[in-house]
């Protein structure tokens, strides 16, 4: 149960702090209006970015919990735990994205408002960041699938929802492939939805 939790309430304490409504196009819009909103709203894109964080942080801790609950038949339960290891790496890289973004997205912003330029540093510094970020998206997509996988066929939550958290996940990898990017929120909802079967008994 407190792992149903932490699989829950990870997720939800970044909806919290990203029900801002001035920041909501911050990830659609072009970059010289992405940089204004970081700009006008600072403490807010800190506030949003470490939602990203503290979500990831509770739903490792969640899988680590949950991974004592699946059935070993199978080995099934070794998988479990070595998906949920993989997740807690993966998630330390986007950790690091995101504690980058918190300092040097309003730099950039400061930057451009002040007419100073930002070029080559802000090529290389997205070129870091995206690595990063491809290595957490890839990771903790397999981490997922695996997630999902270990639990429809070794246990520890209805099947049909554990087969629904596996498919989006193998979605989201195939969709980086496909589009070279993927929103990062998406990776939170198999867990996500993992979490709210086992709180409503679906296991």
């Amino acid at each position: 149960m407190v792992g149903a939790a932490l699989l829950v309430a990870g997720p939800a304490v970044f909806v919290v702090l990203g029900l801002y409504p001035p920041m909501f196009r911050v990830w659609t819009v072009p970059r010289a209006e992405h940089l204004g909103l970081v700009l006008a709203h600072t403490r807010v894109w800190t506030l949003i970015n470490a939602g990203f964080a503290i979500a990831t942080i509770g739903t490792a801790a969640g899988l680590g919990a949950l991974a004592a609950t699946v059935g070993g038949e199978k080995g099934w339960g070794a998988v479990m735990v070595a998906a949920a290891i993989i997740y807690a790496i993966a998630g330390t890289l986007w950790c690091a994205v995101v504690s980058v973004r918190i300092r040097t997205t309003p730099a950039l912003a400061r930057m451009v408002a002040a007419g100073t330029p930002t070029e080559p540093a802000e090529t290389l510094l997205n070129s870091a960041v995206g690595g990063l970020f491809a290595a957490f998206l890839l990771a903790t997509g397999a981490a997922l699938i695996a997630v999902g996988l270990a639990l429809a066929l070794g246990g520890g939550v209805a099947a049909p929802v554990a087969w629904l958290a596996t498919l989006i996940a193998v979605l989201v990898v195939v969709g980086f492939f496909a589009f070279r990017d993927m929103p990062p929120f998406v990776l939170y909802i198999p867990t996500l939805l993992v979490g709210l079967a086992l709180l409503a008994g679906w296991s």
